[in-house]
């Protein structure tokens, strides 16, 4: 399953500066290392503000939850401020134009 997710750093009056780059270091080698491996399809960040976005690829939400909860070094600092699932783009266009037939069976 595809996701948008879009992340705000929430550490202004909690860490300082040199701890921010500490920890961001550290979150930064861990999100480059997932870039390619199917789970971490791309990864942004937003030019002038304390904001990153990625778009992930994960099989179950729990493994989206669990990454986003547990795993990352930033965790405790980052504010998910949207978390969307995307759906390819194509599939959709397919169902548009059979007008989003009810499936087999279905009871209209």
């Amino acid at each position: 399953m595809l996701f948008y997710i879009q992340m705000k750093w929430n550490y202004q009056g909690r860490i300082s500066q040199d701890e921010l780059w500490d920890i961001e270091a550290r979150e930064g080698e861990f999100a480059l290392a997932q870039v390619g491996t199917g789970v971490v399809t791309s990864i942004y960040k937003c030019v002038g503000q304390h904001r990153v976005i990625a778009i992930v690829d994960v099989d179950t939400l729990e493994d989206l939850d669990r990454t986003t909860m547990g795993w990352l070094p930033m965790r405790e600092y980052l504010e998910f401020e949207a978390v969307w699932p995307l759906r390819e783009y194509g599939p959709f266009v397919d169902d548009v134009k059979r007008k989003y037939p009810l499936p087999a069976g279905a009871v209209e």
